[in-house]
């Protein structure tokens, strides 16, 4: 189950890259930029202001996901999951469906269109989601076929799901890029509604085998952009293995990344309420100081990615 095939990306990962979304995911992150990533059904999204009430959608939607409200308009039934055709019927584009079945060969079909971009950039195939490690049999099938083609494998993940699953996938020569949004275990809860011990069991595991890895760092408003939490982020990363040398920190690449509101949009298609009042931002000069923060500590900050 994916929702999108994104290409010419320039970031996630080396080089130029086509990245997979996968559909679901253990965590619920409050300010999560994928929202209709987190289940893992087709969802439909619906865009009012694009509608021009043509009503094609209601003729379509036979299951009664899309019909009629009490003042004329039109109302979506969250609680049926939407007809496949609804995806192409709208001639505005006001819906959507996220979340559809493919295969690796489908997707490989794809992905191979841009070989000639990926043998220039030195890029290649890159799993998102959602989380890939969550449908993991896909997700390891799918970079098996990438690695058969000769292309270039990477992997976006949150890391919190079971050891299993990282394990089969680190004997891969892949280039990780794992989020680390928290090292407090009950505001990571608060935040995430995930277990915390997961992602950073996992991240030590990869770090420990040496793994091309790359940590991810979302900075957000309330959650943890105060200093005291940014600054145990850093800490923590810092004291994993490096891939120069065992204890040294030199070399370990982190990625600080903004929070922005570009998402909310989403959230309304989804019926979702948006948790942060538009427009919010970060405190200014915070990312900066907390970028040499982390260079003082030895190591390598870079600024969205």
């Amino acid at each position: 189950m994916i929702f999108d095939i994104q290409r010419f990306s320039t970031h996630d990962g080396p080089g130029i890259r086509t990245v997979v979304f996968f559909k679901g995911c253990p965590l619920a992150c409050a300010w999560c930029e994928n929202p209709e990533s987190q289940s893992y059904s087709p969802e439909l999204l619906y865009s009012r202001s694009n509608c021009i009430d043509c009503g094609s959608c209601i003729q379509d939607s036979e299951n009664g996901a899309v019909k009629r409200d009490p003042e004329g308009g039109i109302a979506v039934d969250r609680t049926v999951e939407p007809p496949v055709s609804l995806a192409s019927v709208c001639p505005a584009r006001a819906l959507r469906i996220a979340g559809r079945e493919a295969s690796v060969a489908e997707i490989m079909t794809e992905v191979r269109k841009d070989r000639s971009f990926f043998a220039k950039s030195g890029g290649g195939l890159t799993l998102s989601g959602g989380e890939p490690l969550a449908q993991i049999d896909m997700a390891e099938e799918l970079l098996r076929a990438a690695l058969s083609a000769e292309i270039d494998i990477a992997i976006e993940t949150c890391l919190a799901g079971d050891r299993t699953s990282v394990e089969r996938l680190a004997v891969l020569p892949l280039h990780w890029l794992a989020d680390l949004k928290h090292v407090d275990p009950e505001k990571f809860l608060r935040g995430t509604g995930g277990d915390l011990a997961l992602a950073l069991g996992n991240l030590e595991y990869l770090a420990g085998r040496g793994a091309d890895l790359t940590i991810r760092v979302p900075i957000v408003p309330g959650f943890n952009d105060d200093e005291f939490s940014l600054r145990g982020i850093l800490e923590f990363a810092a004291s994993l293995p490096s891939p120069a040398s065992a204890g040294s920190a030199a070399g370990r690449h982190v990625h600080l990344l903004p929070y922005h509101d570009l998402a909310a949009g989403k959230y309304a298609a989804l019926g979702r309420s948006y948790p942060y009042r538009l427009g919010s931002k970060l405190a200014p000069g915070l990312v900066e100081t907390i970028a040499e923060k982390g260079r003082s500590l030895g190591l390598g900050i870079s600024i969205g990615g």
